[in-house]
């Protein structure tokens, strides 16, 4: 429940309720339908028609069918009065058609031939505005319930079955992303690998080889995926199939016993007019007194078995509950109309009502529990459905750049290293390089198919340096106080970036001369990385390696003299 509920007060629920009972729900199908069994039973009159049962039920039957053509009329009415004056209108017209009901019974027994009696008809007028004006507005209250929870109800299945999809597709989607890299660059490398090694390969073909698929395998497939920038998740939800059987289950099982002074309330106002017109007033005060009692107490016994008891037994136990406290009510006013000498005439017509009118109560109040309660989970399965997009998306990001960075700074400057140390032609190696290309295609897929975990900043750089330094001429100084600004993960992972980039970057683009790299401290508290090697720019527009890293600091490419090129990265 929100706080905006648990806040409200009891003008506000009343208010509310008024709202609903005389809303767009006001008189509908069901106003007709539902009052169609009492319409034939225990409103019918039963007593004033002179006749049996089938005599009675055609009477009501036609008396009913009458009220229906007052309640089109009704609408049609509705259909034509402004806001501000629809609920007046709508109590007017069931306390109207609860006025009209029993002379339309006098009119229907002579439509019908059947002989009825009047009564006492000022008395008989009574009980029908009040039980009408109740009855309607219990019905439409519910129908506009059941209207407003069925719509909750879908959008809610709907934004949870969104969450869950997405998340598997998201899952799938970022298995797909890996694998699809993964294998498309292991299958080039093995394929390449087989043919090259089926006969034998001299080291410098094996570096040409290595040197290749670094460029036209490796790097395309990097690239591919630094550009696919598609990280958004289908996240249209639409309205999720919600069958009656899982509404009703989910009502059901959410039932909770209406409060019980409203239930005392109600009998009250419906049952008086009743009892003063059998008893008059003062017979009627001890009656009324021992029901509201009964009412009040038993309910509150009900309230305290149903909150304890399983929820798929809650409908049968509150149903069972209201129908066992009916008798007790009806056999309460049977022993003290009789011990007042009085004969308890129709007093069992309680025990067939009030059941039915207590179970709607309950239906009433427990949907509008359950519609704020539902309603406050949909706000916050729709919080939760954005907040896990946007961790989709970055996952995605994190993932399809997490690769690229691999294959770009990892892979590829694995293979360019490995190509440089076979191409170095040392007279003491073999003649025959399959093994080693086989080496090193081994060693690619252990750091492609193993788990990425995150080693120490300091022995991620200091093993990438030795690295590069066992296959270049590489002069590499780290500076005082780096060491310390690498504890942020970050930070480390973008200077390990910068450092794979920029000495590609210089094999690829170099003259062979010496390269230098320095890392050091910058202000305030970042790192700038800076290699230095020989050559020319071949082109003002960076390339997506130096794109990449400039999502992580400021780059600064440019010639600096003597035909050397120095690229710059600070980060922060």
């Amino acid at each position: 429940m929100t706080a905006g509920s648990r806040g409200e007060t009891a003008g506000q629920r009343t208010r509310r309720l008024i709202a609903r009972a005389t809303g767009p729900s006001a008189i509908t199908w069901w106003t007709w339908i539902v009052t169609a069994p009492f319409a034939v039973t225990v409103m019918s009159g039963m007593q004033y028609v002179a006749g049996g049962p089938w005599a009675v039920a055609a009477v009501a039957a036609l008396q009913h069918s009458a009220v229906g053509g007052l309640l089109l009329c009704g609408s049609g009415l509705l259909r034509i009065t402004a806001a501000r004056a629809r609920p007046y209108v709508v109590l007017a017209i069931f306390a109207v058609i609860g006025a009209v009901r029993p002379f339309l019974f006098l009119a229907s027994g002579a439509a019908l031939g059947i002989p009825v009696r009047a009564g006492d008809l000022f008395g008989r007028v009574m009980i029908n505005v009040v039980v009408t004006v109740t009855m309607f507005a219990l019905i439409a209250a519910a129908v506009d319930l059941v209207r407003d929870h069925l719509g909750v109800f879908r959008r809610l299945r709907s934004a949870r079955a969104a969450s869950a999809r997405d998340a598997d597709r998201s899952a799938e989607r970022i298995r797909s992303l890996r694998d699809s890299a993964v294998d498309d660059v292991l299958g080039e490398l093995d394929a390449a690998t087989e043919s090259a090694t089926a006969h034998g390969i001299q080291p410098a073909e094996a570096a040409r080889l290595l040197r290749a698929l670094a460029e036209e395998v490796v790097r395309p497939v990097s690239h591919r995926l630094y550009e696919d920038d598609d990280a958004q998740p289908d996240t249209a939800a639409g309205d999720a199939r919600v069958s009656n059987r899982d509404w009703v289950i989910s009502v059901l099982g959410g039932m909770r016993a209406a409060p019980p002074l409203l239930l005392a309330l109600l009998y009250a106002a419906l049952v008086t007019p009743f009892a003063i017109q059998q008893y008059g007033i003062l017979v009627s005060l001890l009656p009324l007194f021992c029901g509201f009692a009964v009412i009040l107490l038993a309910n509150a016994g009900l309230v305290e078995v149903v909150d304890t008891t399983p929820r798929r037994w809650r409908s049968p136990v509150l149903v069972l509950g209201y129908v066992a406290i009916g008798v007790l009510l009806s056999l309460t006013s049977e022993v003290v109309v009789r011990a007042m000498g009085h004969d308890p005439r129709l007093v069992w017509f309680e025990s067939a009502t009030y059941g039915v009118i207590a179970v709607g109560v309950a239906l009433v109040a427990s949907l509008s529990t359950r519609i704020r309660q539902d309603q406050g989970e949909l706000e916050a399965a729709l919080q939760a459905n954005i907040q896990s997009a946007a961790q989709m998306r970055a996952d995605y990001a994190h993932e399809r750049t997490a690769l690229a960075r691999l294959l770009h700074s990892g892979v590829q400057a694995e293979l360019i290293a490995a190509a440089l140390a076979l191409g170095s032609g040392r007279p003491d190696g073999p003649a025959d390089a399959s093994a080693d290309l086989r080496a090193v295609v081994q060693r690619i897929r252990g750091e492609l198919l193993a788990p990425r975990a995150e080693p120490d900043a300091a022995d991620r750089v200091a093993a990438l340096v030795e690295s590069w330094r066992s296959a270049i001429a590489l002069r590499a100084t780290i500076g005082d106080g780096v060491w310390d600004r690498l504890r942020e993960p970050a930070r480390a992972s973008a200077v390990v970036d910068a450092i794979s980039e920029g000495l590609a970057n210089a094999v690829r683009h170099g003259d062979g001369t010496p390269v230098s790299l320095e890392v050091r401290p910058d202000r305030p508290s970042g790192v700038e990385v800076v290699v230095t090697s020989g050559g020319a720019l071949a082109s003002a527009q960076p390339g997506i390696g130096l794109r990449q890293l400039s999502e992580h600091g400021a780059v600064t490419l440019h010639e600096s003299g003597a035909g050397r090129v120095e690229l710059a990265v600070a980060i922060p």
